[in-house]
């Protein structure tokens, strides 16, 4: 339970940055109700997105390791 509490950790501490660099809505409410104004584009969401698979297959890859080694 500890492995797998630090792997979350470690998970979280990597992609932490994904919601720290997130970017606004869908629109300024300025009043007149217009939600399509001159916004900046959004942020892209692929730059990190091999890193987040890599991770996964690694996390799968333990969890299937664990349960193989506690079945035998």
């Amino acid at each position: 339970m500890k492995d797998l509490s630090k792997i979350y950790l470690l998970a979280f501490l990597l992609f932490a940055d994904f919601v720290a660099f997130a970017q606004g809505g869908p629109g300024n409410d300025d009043g007149d109700g217009d939600l399509e104004d001159n916004d900046p584009p959004g942020a892209p969401i692929n730059t990190k997105l091999f890193l987040l698979v890599v991770m996964g297959l690694l996390l799968a890859f333990y969890s299937f390791k664990k349960y193989r080694k506690q079945i035998n």
